[in-house]
């Protein structure tokens, strides 16, 4: 297997944007045959607050909202003390930790994966919901990350997919926000978190600006890329699995998928090697693909690509360029009337 190139279409190359705007209806076509489509309407509804807890820099409300047939989502929602609406505002995805949001809003782990708190000290409104399977989401008498009851239930869809939804719910929830302003809304998220904002910004326009923390991968070159589609615990997307074992090209590859972000502003931040992924080199030439599809729009600005050599973290130098890069499109460039 090879990396697929991203601006080849049927063995010519993609020059203009009415030819890529074909190349991403395959993509997605391609995608959604793979991790299944929605079985119920999202229908985000019924947000509650729960408990509300002030703190120096923000509020800190815990929130309950319903998606789909039923299923409840428990999130933290920080709000500024000193907010000025209509305010930017971020969904803050937590990375596979049994904590879930906990860890995202400093309450819990590592104050590395605290970006949530941290963003909400800047002046964001910050959502953290729990996804399924970790934090308040666990199924009963299940571990963390066991992902068996939700394909008893839903046996021809897949764990992305519904972390794909429970992303865009949360979109939802902050456009219920009078404070919020709709038009200034990103994602951020490390490891589990930081693919899930990749999948999000790649099918929810409303998702402006974005940053991935080790989340990026391509299938064909990761080293542990049956991790995606396990036989038992948290199985991502199952119907992979016998194209990994096969050594077979997958229907479709993530490199494919975080293109559709474009031209929407875009950082990504990996390790030249991460403990989760193995060897990852090969997302130098990936960067230089991704470069190439907003040179296509004009927008070489608006993508950005970081590497670094702290395997698989989120270090204090790796946070203060992802928060700069946020309010560079999401917050500086509406007070200061900076081109994105």
């Amino acid at each position: 297997m090879a990396i697929k190139e991203l601006l080849v279409s049927d063995n010519a190359a993609i020059t203009e944007i009415s030819q890529w705007q074909r190349q991403r209806e395959d993509i997605i076509s391609r995608l959604f045959s793979t991790i299944g489509t929605l079985p119920v309407p999202r229908n985000t509804r019924h947000i509650e607050i729960i408990q509300e807890e002030k703190r120096q820099d923000y509020a800190r409300r815990k929130i309950r909202y319903v998606v789909g047939d039923g299923d409840r989502v428990m999130a933290y929602l920080l709000i500024p003390n000193h907010l000025k609406p209509p305010a930017p505002a971020v969904v803050a995805m937590h990375q596979t930790v049994a904590s879930g949001k906990d860890e995202v809003v400093g309450l819990d782990g590592c104050k590395d994966f605290a970006y949530g708190h941290e963003l909400a000290r800047r002046g964001y409104v910050v959502l953290a919901p729990d996804y399924l399977t970790a934090g308040e989401r666990i199924y009963p008498g299940e571990e963390s990350f066991e992902s068996a009851p939700f394909y008893e239930q839903y046996p021809d869809w897949s764990m992305v997919g519904k972390n794909i939804e429970d992303s865009t719910a949360a979109v939802d929830v902050l456009h219920t926000l009078d404070y919020v302003d709709k038009d200034r809304i990103g994602a951020i998220g490390h490891s589990h978190g930081g693919h899930n904002v990749v999948f999000a910004m790649a099918l929810d326009e409303r998702i402006k600006a974005g940053v991935s923390n080790c989340g990026m991968s391509v299938f064909s070159e990761e080293e542990e890329r049956l991790e995606w589609s396990l036989e038992d615990g948290y199985i991502y997307i199952p119907a992979l699995r016998k194209y990994f074992l096969e050594d077979k090209d997958p229907p479709f590859d993530i490199n494919e998928i975080a293109a559709l972000i474009a031209p929407r502003p875009f950082l990504n931040i990996s390790s030249y090697f991460d403990v989760a992924y193995g060897n990852q080199e090969f997302l130098a030439e990936v960067g230089v693909q991704m470069y190439q599809v907003y040179r296509l729009y004009g927008k070489q600005n608006a993508f950005s690509y970081f590497m670094h050599g702290n395997d698989h973290s989120f270090p204090q130098y790796s946070r203060a360029l992802a928060y700069e890069w946020l309010d560079r499109f999401l917050r500086l460039r509406f007070v200061r009337g900076i081109s994105g």
